[in-house]
């Protein structure tokens, strides 16, 4: 009941929020369809251009409560263009010396953000206080984000990879210590474990890069690039590799420190068979669940490839290549979190038993 009446009023209160926009708002009140064309392409794609007269009401601005028209186009892909119903909300741009409006993209904030609310509620209710850390690294780690890609935006092109390892170190620390604790010695072994694998994956990507000339690096097939793509390359996949880092270091460490709390005497080749062991039931399903996350992102762009004519090798090429080296770089950084690992867990246990020692 709590999570759905915080849904309920985040929804209300977002549907009534029009007045404290500066840009134009309005309510689609009715729609008609004026006008239907069909066109049919040489690989027998039929595409459906629907033309709409929409009756809204401005929301905001002077001229708040005002009934006008305007005129709205889309066809059956839905691709870039997307259909108007009644109830909509809508952000509307002025044309014609300021005579007019017209549409620009939807007001989306009474969709999503009650969903967000709806899961942080849920997440402090079920799991309480450990809830409520989690839904605290998940905000400060969304703002540093923010802060992240404005501050890239406004800076050289080269200092953008850099940015983000400030921003990816941060991001470890924060979550890990806001959910686990700052003062734990575990909370430290996984941080650096991340840490220190992130840039052991990334020197490798980059020697490899080195070795063969960046041969197959079509980095110029990145979509809506505006900065240096291969420094822009290597800050997404230095995201994605933290994240699997993140996820398998935190249970690999968590196993092993129970193991030495069971066990204080364990042995070194103990400790790595337990790593190993922890390692292989992971490895499997966490590069399979990014390959999926990755595959499904790219299934729109391959579809439209494919059913325009190209084969396989060139729609993998121009769509699939970049994705599928991203996936294979953070499949090693899964492999080796687990060596990394051991090493720390063993490293800060034997300076624990030398400073026991009389």
């Amino acid at each position: 009941m709590i999570v759905v009446a915080v849904m309920l009023l985040a929804y209300v209160g977002l549907r009534h929020d029009t007045v404290f926009y500066q840009r134009q708002l309005a309510e689609v009140v009715t729609v008609q369809k004026t006008r239907t064309t069909t066109q049919h392409d040489e690989f027998n794609n039929v595409t459906h251009h629907i033309n709409q007269r929409v009756h809204i009401r401005l929301l905001n601005g002077k001229a708040r409560g005002t009934v006008t028209t305007i005129s709205n186009s889309y066809d059956s892909s839905l691709a870039l263009t997307q259909p108007l119903k009644p109830g909509m909300q809508i952000f509307l741009s002025s044309v014609h010396g300021g005579h007019g409006w017209q549409f620009r993209t939807m007001k989306r904030d009474a969709t999503w953000l009650p969903l967000l609310l709806g899961m942080f509620t849920l997440v402090m209710v079920q799991m309480g206080q450990a809830g409520r850390k989690t839904v605290l690294a998940m905000v400060v780690n969304m703002g540093l984000f923010i802060l992240t890609t404005y501050l890239s935006s406004r800076m050289q092109d080269a200092a953008v990879f850099w940015l983000f390892i400030i921003f990816s170190v941060l991001a470890a620390i924060i979550t890990l210590g806001l959910v686990m604790g700052f003062q734990q010695e575990q909370t430290w072994t996984v941080i650096i474990t991340v840490v220190s694998t992130i840039f052991l994956t990334l020197g490798l990507a980059q020697l490899v890069f080195w070795l063969t000339n960046e041969r197959g690096m079509h980095f110029e097939l990145m979509t809506f690039i505006t900065q240096l793509p291969g420094p822009m390359f290597m800050a997404m996949t230095l995201v994605g590799v933290l994240g699997a880092v993140m996820d398998e270091a935190t249970d690999m460490i968590a196993t092993l420190y129970a193991l030495l709390m069971a066990n204080p005497k364990v042995t070194v080749r103990q400790l790595i068979t337990a790593g190993r062991h922890v390692g292989q039931e992971i490895f499997g399903a966490l590069s399979n669940v990014l390959f999926l996350i990755f595959m499904a992102n790219e299934i729109p762009m391959t579809l439209l490839y494919l059913r325009n004519g190209n084969n396989i090798g060139y729609t993998f090429q121009m769509n699939l290549s970049l994705g599928m080296i991203q996936t294979l770089i953070s499949a090693i950084g899964i492999v080796l979190t687990v060596p990394v690992g051991i090493f720390w867990v063993w490293l800060f246990r034997s300076r624990r038993t030398r400073g026991m020692m009389p």
